[in-house]
């Protein structure tokens, strides 16, 4: 009401004020220009008058006869909502609902069960989240993967010894180089630098120095993105068979290098056909002229030159292959040139170029960066086959392998001088190599390890179903907290059980007597992978539930538009100055 008193006021102003500057200028001495002055004045003042008030011309529109009600998650751009933001506009993020007061709050996913087909914009919902639309039609419009790690692997669970290597992409969305750096106990371990604007992959590694249970940290410069649970394993000292032609100081050095490290080892060196020199060092002795199958049952891995291993009676190589491939022997196997092709030799085709050696150079032992003292290696190398592993290499050949043979592994090797780094003093190169080429072979371990699998990253207080397997109903215990599992119909040994941890950290997780651990992070950790895996699951909700209601037919509606004002301010400025300049010159 007041409102409409006002326009009526300033009508009334501006008709008064139109009147008495015409009537001004029409009792002016000076008749020159006088209607001109007349409409310059009326002007002047409907300019007035058109700023003061709202002034509107109507105008037809297009709009689609159907709109959706539109859900708005973290990582969404205003700028893409096409009818902005309105009361269908609701959002379960509380900064949010603070940045955009006009976006409805709701509590939940159940009060949209009724209303009707769903635009979903940013970084989308979870699994679990995605389950509570009960089939409701979506169409998402997804966010950009923001800045930061958006995929990572690492192998969570170590011997010690091994190495943690942590691979990924990083996502630089900055003008600016970022420095990604692998930590433990606040102490950087590894690091690498990434470019800016660039997806980029990047790899990390280190060597634990204890065992148990551990937390390594990747941040990028100062700011964490997550946390890397690993849990190492202390290594069981395994049994090796060396096999020897004769003896020699490679042999001579990894056979003090074994004993000194806690191996239990048995050496058969030829003496003549048919007669052999036997040394047993940490095991009891027993008669190795023949190899049984109850012989080899006692060791893990069997390390034999190619001429030994190739030039084996019937029976014993018969016996070697099938405990290899049946009962998960390890065979390392060293190239020499008195051996004939065999089985052994079959997915490791060595190349022995003539003319001269290479030189010494560092060797790449199991993908480690660092690199290795320089090494004289030799004019053999392997020739890679499809299914081989390479183990231990330069940057221009492959110098050790691996390759599966049944449930065991082979590792073939043409190095055969590794002695001499021991006679230089480099004792970790050496240490490196050859724990990694045996622990690469050894028989796999009879003891459980924890085979836990999740339906997304598991967070603190979020809910996330954890997949375990086992072959009874044993009870399944998570902090101390009995579970009732889910059996998977189509693989009855998988059992399936959902959990909301109510801190972050390591959680004990029990199947029956066996005991394990798994890891839940804090929210604001892998934040750009925990809005990838949203991204993803919202877009494969959306595609198996599309929305069809989609109404094409175009409405025809009239609507008020508003005149911009500097039309206005234009016209007074004009008919302001056209009077001044009159007024100067008469």
């Amino acid at each position: 009401m007041m409102q409409g008193s006002w326009i009526y006021i300033v009508y009334a102003l501006c008709i008064c004020m139109a009147v008495l500057f015409a009537w001004l200028e029409y009792r002016r001495a000076n008749k020159r220009f006088l209607l001109l002055r007349m409409v310059a004045a009326i002007i002047a003042v409907v300019a007035l008058g058109c700023i003061i008030l709202p002034v509107k011309y109507n105008n037809t529109v297009t709009k689609t006869g159907l709109h959706n009600t539109i859900l708005l998650t973290a990582g969404f751009d205003a700028d893409s909502l096409l009818n902005g933001i309105d009361t269908t506009t609701v959002t379960m993020d509380e900064p949010i609902k603070k940045a955009y007061p006009k976006v409805k709050l709701i509590s939940g996913l159940d009060e949209l069960s009724n209303a009707g087909p769903l635009d979903i914009y940013g970084n989308g919902l979870s699994k679990y989240e995605l389950a509570q639309l009960d089939s409701l039609p979506v169409i998402f419009h997804a966010a950009k993967i923001s800045a930061g790690v958006s995929n990572v692997s690492w192998n969570d669970q170590l011997k010690a010894g091994e190495a943690l290597h942590v691979q990924g992409l990083y996502n630089n969305t900055s003008a600016q180089k970022i420095k990604l750096v692998l930590t433990g106990l606040n102490t950087g371990l590894d690091s690498v630098t990434l470019p800016p604007n660039a997806q980029t992959a990047f790899d990390l590694s280190t060597t634990p120095k204890a065992t148990g249970k551990i937390a390594f940290t990747l941040k990028a410069d100062t700011a964490l993105q997550g946390s890397l649970p690993v849990q190492v394993a202390p290594v069981k000292p395994l049994k090796i068979l060396m096999l020897s032609a004769s003896p020699d100081f490679e042999s001579k050095f990894l056979k003090n290098w074994l004993s000194e490290n806690g191996y239990s080892v048995a050496l058969r060196s030829a003496i003549s056909k048919g007669k052999y020199n036997s040394e047993y060092i940490n095991i009891g002795q027993f008669s190795l002229d023949k190899l049984s199958a109850q012989t080899l049952d006692k060791f893990d891995v069997v390390i034999g030159d190619l001429s030994v291993l190739s030039t084996l009676n019937s029976t014993e190589s018969d016996v070697l292959k099938q405990q290899v491939a049946d009962k998960g022997l390890g065979l390392i196997v060293r190239a020499d040139t008195a051996g004939k092709a065999s089985w052994l030799q079959r997915q490791f085709p060595v190349d022995r170029p003539s003319g001269k050696e290479p030189a010494p150079a560092a060797l790449i032992i199991n993908g480690s960066k660092s690199g290795s003292g320089k090494l004289a290696y030799g004019s053999a190398h392997l020739i890679y086959q499809n299914g081989t592993q390479p183990l231990v290499k330069t940057k221009e050949r492959v110098l050790a392998g691996s390759a599966l043979y049944g449930s065991g592994k082979i590792v073939f090797t043409t190095l055969n001088n590794t002695f001499s780094w021991m006679l230089g003093g480099n004792k970790q190169d050496y240490t490196a190599l050859w724990s990694a080429v045996i622990n690469k072979a050894a028989r796999k371990s009879d003891e459980m390890r924890d085979d836990i699998q999740f339906s997304s990253l598991p967070v603190n207080n979020q809910p996330v179903t954890l997949q375990v397997s086992q072959s009874n109903s044993s009870p399944i215990s998570i902090n101390n907290e009995l579970m009732a599992p889910a059996q998977n119909a189509g693989v009855p040994f998988e059992w399936a059980v959902t959990y909301r941890s109510p801190a972050a950290g390591w959680q004990s997780l029990k199947q029956g007597d066996k005991p394990g651990n798994w890891f839940a992070y804090t929210q604001n950790e892998w934040q750009t992978l925990q809005f990838a895996e949203r991204i993803t699951a919202t877009k494969k909700y959306a595609e198996l539930h599309p929305n069809s209601q989609i109404v094409t037919k175009q409405i025809q509606q009239k609507v008020g538009i508003a005149v911009p004002k500097i039309y206005f301010y234009i016209l007074l400025l004009a008919a302001s100055t056209f009077l001044w300049i009159e007024t100067k010159l008469s």
